[in-house]
């Protein structure tokens, strides 16, 4: 493992605790206003969710082989000999990382509360449709997430400094 392979490894640590970091803030916001039936611009509280996608740059599969020395042998003169599979995944000069974003979803409920302030005509009031409990799943398996992700980070940093030591 060369020096680079430990900076990706922190890089790509680094990404994913900052999205988890985003998910565990979008889904207390959610919980803090799962009963928020007015926002500033009049309209109920929309749920937030946080997408994710790895985003990876592209490398040639051949220089991964060169680089490791091993060579591919055909059997056939029919099987492909060109060097140009690319794959998507860490390559020798860049990192993954996790790109977020955070969606607003338009869904709601609407419960019968005469008496309430932003009760319709009719005496419905529309609230935002979030399960408290669903939200609380979310937080713990962001959190789970968080510190699995701390202790790659730890081993690699234990990794890099007993090599030092050798």
């Amino acid at each position: 493992m060369g020096i680079r392979d430990f900076f990706s490894t922190f890089n790509i640590s680094a990404s994913a605790l900052s999205a988890e970091k985003r998910q565990l803030s979008a889904t207390a916001e959610n919980i803090a206003n799962a009963n928020t039936t007015r926002t500033l611009d009049g309209t109920p509280y929309k749920r937030k969710v946080l997408s994710r996608k790895a985003v990876s740059p592209q490398f040639h599969f051949s220089r991964t082989l060169d680089r490791a020395r091993i060579k591919l042998q055909t059997s056939s003169a029919q099987h492909i000999t060109k060097r140009s599979y690319t794959a998507s995944g860490v390559g020798p000069n860049g990192t993954s990382r996790i790109k977020t974003e955070i969606k607003e979803i338009d869904v709601f409920k609407k419960i019968y509360e005469p008496n309430h302030p932003d009760a319709d005509e009719e005496g419905f009031v529309t609230y935002p449709e979030i399960n408290v409990v669903t939200e609380m799943l979310e937080l713990i398996s962001a959190s789970r997430a968080y510190e699995a992700n701390i202790t790659v980070m730890n081993a690699t940093k234990n990794l890099a400094k007993r090599s030092l030591e050798i």
